[in-house]
């Protein structure tokens, strides 16, 4: 089976803060290292590192996924070793539409390496809003990771989505973005948050942004147009103390459930809730930080990370589902774990259906106690992950 996309990390192994990016990219992109067992994206990651015989890393083959992911971490061991930049050409001879480099700028020249990589948009890991960063310095390192991080993720979400292919690249052509935010927020206690954060993103990266005070057209309904841009949106929740007595934040909340878009809850309670709305549960949740501009960053990478999961796990799960095909079943995807929700649309799905209905959802499984209360609603209905797809 071809996944839907695979990752390789190429790295000098003289480089120690190399090795330190490359394992939290491998954190960030398939599962904590540290914790195996952790529910992640899963999507497989190599590392290129070891050099063999020939003086080079092993060979990167293109034909074990549908998509590559090439990202390569620049630094002055890396520029200054001939056989690595001889591995880099023959990468780079090898994109196309379905595989792409990502070159990482760690050293001040390394956008001269040449390669064939001179007219690719390089991420700059050496600066931090134009503040110069010092990599011996562990704060200064954990920005550069954020910053990579949050490049990678939407990089990896636009060649998943095949938005912009190779052949439609053009010099300083500006290629918008895959992947919209919502933001949904109470404006009593929730705007002037809303609002930085809003600035936030239009002042320093390339995502596009919802908010309703200025995005709902004059003479467009209201309702509609909110339904249409939460259907192709990432929702992020500004959870404040009004947020849950709002209708059109609840309403928000249900039409992002119900088409399965990414939803992302940013914890800022302060005294209390009368009332908590139960459906801003199943999700992941993050808290206002002290820091505001390393807050927002943490934010944004979280709900990345919610695009590029969703996209990657209904994939994944087409093709387990392609490869397990049963007469006597039918198999339907969900790109998180089962909630009782769900069953507003399995209802759907039930409806004149004459076999066993399996609703896949991606690995880990559900504790023993979760999956008990889904079957004592409905106990015909199987919940299961691609490990325990039989």
């Amino acid at each position: 089976m071809k996944y839907p996309l695979n990752i390789y990390i190429v790295w000098h192994p003289n480089s120690a803060i190399c090795k330190e990016i490359g394992e939290e990219l491998y954190s960030t992109f398939c599962r904590d290292y540290k914790n195996p067992l952790s529910r992640g994206i899963g999507i497989p990651v190599y590392f290129r590192s070891i050099i063999l015989e020939d003086s080079k890393p092993l060979n990167i083959d293109l034909k074990n996924s549908e998509k590559n992911a090439i990202v390569l971490l620049i630094d002055e061991e890396y520029y200054l070793d001939e056989n690595f930049k001889k591995y880099t050409e023959e990468i780079a001879g090898k994109v196309d539409g379905n595989n792409r480099i990502f070159p990482i700028s760690l050293f001040d020249k390394a956008y001269s390496i040449g390669c064939n990589l001179s007219t690719l948009q390089f991420i700059d890991g050496t600066k931090f809003f134009d503040k110069k960063l010092n990599f011996e310095k562990k704060k200064h390192l954990d920005k550069a990771i954020r910053k990579i991080k949050t490049e990678l993720l939407h990089d990896c979400c636009r060649l998943i989505l095949d938005f912009h292919p190779k052949q439609n690249d053009r010099e300083n052509h500006r290629i918008g973005s895959p992947v919209k935010l919502f933001l949904s927020h109470a404006k009593k206690d929730g705007e002037i948050t809303t609002i930085k954060f809003k600035k936030f993103i239009e002042d320093n990266l390339k995502l596009d942004v919802f908010f309703d005070t200025v995005d709902i057209a004059n003479g467009y309904d209201f309702a509609e147009q909110f339904k249409q841009e939460i259907r192709h949106s990432a929702l992020v929740v500004f959870h404040t103390d009004e947020y849950s007595n709002r209708e059109w934040c609840r309403k928000e909340v249900l039409i992002a459930k119900k088409h399965k878009s990414p939803i992302v809850v940013v914890h800022n309670i302060v005294e209390g809730e009368k009332r908590a709305f139960p459906y801003l549960g199943n999700m992941p949740t993050i808290v206002i930080a002290k820091d505001e501009i390393l807050g927002f960053y943490k934010i944004i990478n979280l709900t990345l990370y919610q695009v590029l999961n969703n996209l990657y796990q209904g994939r994944l799960l087409e093709h387990y589902r392609n490869i397990h095909y049963q007469e006597e079943s039918e198999i339907k995807i969900l790109t998180s774990p089962p909630e009782l929700f769900n069953f507003l649309a399995i209802k759907e799905y039930k409806n004149g259906l004459d076999k066993k209905l399996i609703m896949l959802y991606p690995d880990p499984p559900l504790g023993i106690e979760e999956l008990n209360i889904l079957n004592e609603l409905d106990e015909d209905v199987e919940f299961t992950t691609p490990i325990n797809l039989n």
